[in-house]
């Protein structure tokens, strides 16, 4: 049990705004006997509470909004003092959401609902998670289950926990092999030798996560010399607690293995990234200096210009609200000047509904700040990877579209047709004005994209077009896909809308300027009656 007298030094601290808000909370905490704190939220008050150096820190209030700038003007002002801990939300039930996303992309630890208090035991369950001491609390709780006659069901959460401290257990022998190495006087192909040895324990029988962790320890003490100490530094940093960052996760993890594969020692993709914000241009330079990237910031859209005409950035990250220029008019100059670099819009979520004038233009994919490490650069490396061929798109009205061009043209009329009605219909998605119009459009764009595959795959085998098979394939394939969309846009409108406008416009380049591209060429080759050259 811990001593009520830490007064000093609290395990949790809890900040509210609303003391009735809170009362079942503080009941829920009482309970557990554990040092605690809580204080009603003033801006003097922080600088106590950072010298506290809390192991929790509870934050409560009517706002979510108001609540996750509360967390980041005390990361920001206490930086220095601020000891590692976790963060947890205490929020109202229609603030579930947007409590996930700050929990999701790292800013905060966990959540837990508390008004309504639908969920009592969940807010003691947290807690002792976080603080290491669940175990305090299990044999009671198996006692209890056997004592109320569910004997087998105690059983089995008892074996299940036996096998689960079983495979942790394996997992620290493999770790304590790794750091025993580093005492191991070799040369470097003999520590590759003795460390890959060590790695006995079979990775695809360990939980994914814990695996992958340890085999990036053990690439990275491949990759340094055999010096002790060096290794002894490099293992110690990847182990020792790390203090909570203003996006709330660690920099210390490589880089997406896909896209390291694919350098040298000498070579690396070049990234710009175009951010007016001080707090997120800290951030994405902390990322990225801990990477193979060659990288530039700059802040506004005119740097941002002259800048990719000089550094040439295999991938742009750009914010929207960029002084001088946005970061949707600065993708217009670089398209019309036939600059085809991918690009990620990186965005505020008051920013969000910009998107549908920026997706026409040839997004590879966005973000919303703040994103995590690991987002941030798969996003990199699928933009690296399927580069999107850019469509014609025109203005109207301060509205941007894809447009239909004869340079499209597959040279048969009806299927000529069909992808002009597929352009209006995508155009008309990327636009709707509200959730019951998008989804009516989605699934006549569905319903219509299924029949123009049929259509296309019998044109394809009345022309014996040797690779009619594998092109209804790739049918198939975005079918299942839009299959998914259409089943989750309903309960997911607000975060899929956007992303199934991207997907679409990625599919209808590669559809039309690619593979159809290719059995034109087919039947103009045999000189299909139907099919005429452009």
């Amino acid at each position: 049990m811990k001593n009520m007298n830490q007064k000093n030094h609290p395990d949790i601290i809890m900040i509210y705004q609303d003391r009735d808000n809170i009362e079942l909370a503080l009941e829920q905490i009482m309970d557990l006997k554990l040092s605690f704190k809580a204080f009603k939220y003033s801006k003097k008050e922080l600088h106590n509470i950072a010298e506290m150096t809390p192991k929790v820190l509870l934050l409560s209030s009517n706002d979510v909004r108001r609540t996750i700038q509360l967390y980041i003007d005390y990361l920001e002002d206490y930086e220095q003092n601020i000891a590692p801990h976790s963060a947890v939300l205490l929020i109202n039930n229609r603030e579930s959401f947007h409590a996930y996303l700050a929990c999701e992309n790292g800013l905060f630890d966990n959540y837990v609902i508390i008004n309504p208090l639908n969920e009592p035991y969940r807010l003691k369950l947290v807690l002792q998670q976080e603080l290491r001491v669940i175990e305090r609390h299990h044999q009671n709780s198996l006692t209890e289950l056997i004592a109320e006659g569910e004997d087998e069901l105690a059983s089995c959460i008892e074996h299940g926990v036996n096998l689960k401290k079983s495979f942790l257990h394996e997992v620290k022998e493999c770790e304590s092999g790794l750091l025993a190495a580093t005492n191991i006087d070799l040369d470097k192909e003999a520590l590759k030798t003795v460390l890959q040895n060590i790695i006995g324990v079979k990775f695809d029988e360990m939980n994914e996560s814990v695996s992958t962790s340890i085999q990036d320890i053990m690439d990275q003490l491949i990759t340094l010399k055999s010096n002790n100490q060096s290794l002894k530094d490099s293992i110690n940093d990847n182990h020792a607690p790390k203090k909570k960052t203003v996006m709330g996760f660690n920099l210390n993890q490589l880089i997406d293995n896909n896209i390291e594969e694919k350098h040298d020692s000498t070579l690396s993709y070049k990234v710009l990234i175009a951010e007016p914000s001080d707090l997120f241009f800290q951030v994405i330079e902390a990322i990225f200096s801990e990477t193979v990237f060659k990288y530039l910031l700059v802040r506004d859209g005119e740097e941002a210009l002259e800048k990719i005409e000089t550094f040439n950035p295999d991938v742009i990250i750009m914010a929207y609200d960029l002084p001088k220029i946005n970061g949707i008019d600065v993708t217009k100059k670089l398209r019309k000047n036939n600059h085809n670099t991918p690009i990620i819009a990186y965005i505020d979520r008051n920013d969000k509904n910009m998107l549908k004038n920026w997706i026409p233009l040839g997004l590879s994919s966005y973000l919303i700040k703040p994103s995590k490490k690991s987002l941030i650069l798969t996003s990199i490396a699928k933009a690296l990877k399927q580069p999107v061929d850019i469509i014609y798109h025109k203005e109207d009205e301060d509205i941007d579209q894809i447009e239909w061009s004869p340079e499209y043209s597959i040279g048969n009329e009806d299927m000529d047709e069909q992808h002009k009605v597929l352009f209006t219909t995508i155009n008309d998605f990327f636009h709707a004005k509200d959730k019951q119009l998008a989804i009516e459009i989605f699934h006549n764009l569905y319903s219509y994209i299924d029949l123009h595959f049929k259509a296309e795959e019998d044109l394809l085998r009345q022309i014996n077009y040797a690779n009619t098979d594998e092109h209804a394939e790739h049918h198939q394939e975005l079918f299942e896909k839009l299959q998914l969309f259409q089943e989750k846009l309903p309960d997911n409108f607000e975060e899929l809308h956007h992303k199934t406008a991207i997907f679409i416009y990625q599919w209808l380049s590669t559809h039309i300027l690619t593979c159809d591209m290719d059995y034109k060429k087919y039947a103009l080759s045999i000189e299909e009656e139907s099919f005429h050259n452009t």
